[in-house]
């Protein structure tokens, strides 16, 4: 198996904005992933391309974690490719919301979190 060159990882910020799940990738564009709701102190999410879910989530921080471990170069690099660019939207805001971090491998689809 080759080796993952640097080249290949690509790096994206994962936030909760308002009850949207939103992604930027290192262009600075932004797309809209799902949504987030929080009910009696739990947070759920659900991402519109796949239908992936997560339920009862303390923390923002834990819910951006469980999303991270869901979300995998193809779908990100497909959404970044089909939705609208949201970033003239939420670019004073991002600063200020909860984020994580990922980085993806174009080539083997293992994520570095």
């Amino acid at each position: 198996m080759a080796e993952t060159s640097k080249r290949d990882r690509m790096p994206y910020l994962l936030f909760l904005c308002e009850g949207h799940i939103l992604a930027q990738n290192i262009d600075g564009h932004v797309v809209d992933l799902g949504t987030f709701t929080r009910e009696a102190g739990k947070i759920s999410w659900l991402m519109d391309g796949n239908s992936e879910k997560g339920e009862g989530l303390n923390t923002e921080s834990e819910a951006l974690e469980d999303i991270a471990g869901k979300t995998d170069f193809l779908f990100l690099d497909g959404q970044f490719t089909s939705l609208p660019d949201l970033s003239a939207d939420y670019q004073d805001k991002l600063a200020s919301l909860p984020a994580k971090e990922i980085v993806l491998n174009e080539l083997d689809d293992t994520a570095t979190r």
